[in-house]
């Protein structure tokens, strides 16, 4: 283990970061007399100058009464009430631990071993989560359990299908308008908002769109208010506005998206030169080119179009001879989204969504016309049934705009080379297909990036679908509490042969497991990182951290643990022998800074790279004119084939930006964005409506991050109770007021919160709040079942059986329900 710097002084200062979320806000820490005191922003650091309430009170975290302080091991059933805690060495729990694991791999397979995992945008797992993954993968276990779908995969992977890359870095430094849509990062991300608010100040103009006037929406030039779940269409409203009044990039469109390729009118499909051609070949496809006023076929494993200076058309039906000499309609997939969108023009949707249609005009206006515009977004518009499809119109809309790595849009900003130590070559290809939920959702999570849902475990340790689970690794995973069903997954957690927790405190899933270890904070422990992800300049800078005070108990890192449970279970070899600092030395290597350098330099090193720019477009051979396209437009004419070989464009499988998603067509999922009503809403169940009129909604909130920190005074003191916000006409009508307790209500169960009546909300929303079990002892203030009418889990109001047919996500945000006064 690393040990904290050595000062004779009784008050020294140390240079860190912090990892309660991703931000990862550069800090200096103050320790006196061998105690950590206070925790401020390091504003000599590119990732530097912010820090927010919960990073200061991390230095309570280290000496919390109801830390975990020693390992313990279950010795009565799960069922019991008294779970008889009895302490026991390190050695002997990681000797035994492993001796379980290797046992079921022997007896069931490595796939019936789960590991869980604290999400890295808000948990301190960010710092261990490559070691976790090597860790899994060398057992040989697929089934990596992570709550993906509910959080980032809608902004990522989901984006990925339009643009072939996760959402890149907003280049807010260089923009002249921002959108933010369904995040608030003034309560969980201040590094970016931050960077927004000086942005504005330069006179950066922000779009923001979320149900409630918070953060960065209280002072946006826009602020678009939807009902939750809404956003597909609203969405496709703005796209609608675009195409209308010919406002999108149509060089963009024509040149660099797949708008161009044909559609046959009758399926729907892409047309591909094996419909034409008994010859043809399925995978190129066909594009109308105004110079030849012909069919023209277009390779992606070229990027080139068969034919000199073609000029793809994006608008216009046109009649194809099949290969059976049938005729074939056909249309641009540019045209056909038009079409969608137009069935959703603002003053059609705005009943649907409930912004106003001049709004949405004026959003649009904005957009086109104060480039360039750069954009971000997060599981505000992950947590619905229809969230996958949301995240394509969203990406769509960004597409037609544009901007995409371009200054001042979203860009690729350079990284440095390391070398990647997750593990991911251990695991076959073979045993990645078996992941738990890949079967039903072969393009989601499970299949890209490769993460179940807790909701699959549940299923497999519960009913063997599709087989047994029959341990389940929790590393800073509070599984019951972050997926919905909570009842579902404490009674998966008893019927699991074997678990295990590593965890700051003994959480509502860590009294489940066999085995619990008591995990340091990010304080008591080292780590590096080799970039710094929500700034530019970041992006190429290295850091260690080390420990700022040692670890208090018996507590270990999670990255001790993990080294030394891979020697147990003989896997010493892929650990570098159990030699935590040689892992980091090799994860390091390429970017030519040794570790001893690192340890050196407290506040790390950047090594400074250019950006460049359209990288899609670069090593062109020629930069081809402009011509006079459809609609008032102008498109490029080119092949995208370099002079070495090399194809130009994106990482998709057209090699171009997909407006018409093929591994969507392949799969049987609507190619083009669609708007489907939530399943649970006030339009697609009036039946329930009638009874539950309201929407639920929750979102996080400033003072805690999920389910942790309700322990801190410091933090308790400043929100001491669960609420939820309410607006005050749905508050009058449902005899509900301001701070007194009120009964929120859904189909599936009820739970007990503190009314916020605010006008900040919009009407007829219940905005609650996730992750209230703990208790704060110091201020006498009492915890929360997670599981009951008396508690304040939100994850209780909504069952599984919905889900995003593509990503599983669950409708956290986007349910009925109804209020009443606790009495």
């Amino acid at each position: 283990m690393s040990k904290p710097a050595k000062n004779t002084h009784a008050v020294k200062e140390v240079r860190g970061y912090c990892a309660l979320c991703t931000a990862h806000c550069a800090t200096i820490a103050t320790v006196e007399n061998g105690k950590v005191t206070r925790l401020d922003p390091d504003d000599d650091h590119p990732n530097g100058g912010v820090m927010c309430i919960k990073g200061k009170a991390a230095p309570e975290l280290v000496y919390n009464p109801d830390r975990l302080n020693y390992p313990v091991k279950r010795t009565h059933p799960k069922g019991d009430v008294d779970p008889g805690w009895q302490r026991v060495s390190w050695n002997e729990a990681l000797d035994e631990i492993a001796r379980r694991i290797l046992e079921i791999r022997s007896r069931y397979g490595a796939k019936a071993i789960a590991l869980a995992k604290g999400t890295r945008s808000g948990t301190s797992v960010d710092d261990v989560e490559r070691w976790l993954g090597r860790l899994l993968y060398s057992i040989g276990s697929p089934n990596w359990v992570s709550t993906t779908h509910v959080c980032n995969w809608h902004k990522d992977t989901a984006f990925s299908y339009t643009f072939g890359s996760n959402i890149p870095t907003p280049d807010l430094e260089n923009s002249k308008t921002f959108l933010l849509w369904g995040h608030n990062p003034s309560s969980t991300s201040l590094i970016l908002a931050h960077d927004i608010v000086q942005a504005r100040s330069r006179g950066m103009k922000t779009i923001v769109i979320d149900p409630r006037r918070i953060g960065i929406g209280a002072q946006a030039d826009m602020l678009l208010q939807p009902r939750p779940g809404t956003d597909g269409a609203l969405a496709l409203a703005l796209i609608h506005c675009l195409m209308e009044e010919s406002w999108y990039d149509a060089a963009f469109a024509r040149q660099w998206t797949n708008g161009t390729f044909l559609l046959n009118t009758a399926t729907n499909r892409a047309v591909t030169e094996a419909d034409l051609s008994s010859n043809g070949a399925s995978n190129r496809y066909i594009v109308w080119d105004e110079t030849s006023n012909q069919p023209v076929i277009y390779s992606p494993a070229t990027g080139n179009y068969e034919g000199n200076r073609v000029a793809p058309s994006l608008f216009g039906t046109r009649s194809l001879k099949g290969k059976n000499g049938a005729e074939i309609s056909c249309k641009p997939v540019f045209e056909r989204l038009a079409e969608i969108a137009a069935g959703f023009a603002p003053e059609r949707s705005q009943k649907i969504h409930w912004v106003p249609a001049e709004k949405v005009w004026q959003t649009a206006l904005l957009l086109a016309h104060n480039r360039p515009v750069s954009m971000y977004m997060w599981n505000g518009l992950g947590q619905h049934t229809n969230a996958t499809q949301t995240s394509r119109a969203i990406a769509s809309l960004y597409a037609l705009i544009g901007d995409f790595d371009r200054q001042g849009g979203n860009v690729h900003f350079p990284k440095l080379k390391v070398n990647d130590v997750s593990g991911k070559e251990f695991l076959p290809k073979e045993a990645s297909a078996l992941r738990v939920g890949r079967e039903r959702k072969p393009l989601g999570p499970p299949a890209k990036p490769g993460n179940c849902a807790a909701y699959d475990i549940f299923n497999a340790i519960l009913e063997e679908r599709p087989y047994p689970i029959k341990a389940l690794l929790n590393f800073g995973s509070n599984t019951v509490m972050s997926n919905a069903d909570s009842e579902r997954g404490r009674e998966a957690m008893k019927a699991v042969e074997f678990s295990v927790a590593a965890d700051l405190f003994m959480t509502p899933t860590a009294e489940l497991c066999d085995y619990v270890l008591p995990a340091t904070s990010f304080l008591e422990m080292s780590n590096i990182t080799t970039a710094f992800e929500h700034r530019p300049r970041g992006k190429t800078h290295l850091q260690y951290r080390s420990a700022v005070v040692e670890p208090l108990g018996e507590r270990r890192s999670d990255t001790w643990i993990i080294f030394e449970l891979a020697k147990r279970l003989g896997f010493g070899e892929q650990f570098w022998g159990g030699d935590v600092e040689a892992g980091y030395a090799y994860e390091l290597q390429p970017s030519g800074i040794t570790l001893e350098q690192l340890k050196n330099a407290p506040g790390g090193i950047s090594l400074p790279l250019e950006p460049t720019y359209e990288k899609h477009a670069k090593k062109s051979p020629f930069h081809p004119p402009l011509t006079k396209g459809e609609r008032g437009g102008f498109s490029a004419t080119t092949n995208h084939e370099n002079t070495d070989g090399a194809v130009r464009g994106f990482a998709t499988p057209s090699k171009k930006v997909e407006l018409y998603c093929l591994p969507f067509s392949a799969n049987g999922i609507a190619p083009l964005p669609e708007y489907v009503e939530p399943a649970i809403s006030p339009v697609s169940r009036p039946d329930l409506a009638t009874e539950f009129p309201l929407v639920l909604t929750n979102a996080k909130f400033t003072t805690f991050v999920h389910s942790q920190q309700r322990a801190l005074p410091t933090l308790r003191k400043s929100s001491p109770q669960p609420s939820a916000d309410i607006h005050p006409e749905t508050a009058r009508l449902y005899g509900v007021k301001n701070k007194e307790w009120m009964i929120v209500e859904s189909p599936r169960g009820a739970i007990t919160v503190r009314a916020h009546v605010t006008p900040n909300i919009v009407p007829g929303i219940v905005c609650c709040q996730h992750g209230w079990w703990q208790a704060c002892k110091e201020l006498e203030l009492p915890g929360y079942t997670p599981y009951g009418p008396t508690g304040a889990n939100p994850a209780t109001l909504i069952g599984t059986d919905l889900a995003d047919p593509v990503s599983g996500s669950l409708p956290h945000r986007s349910y009925l329900c109804r209020v009443k006064a606790a009495g």
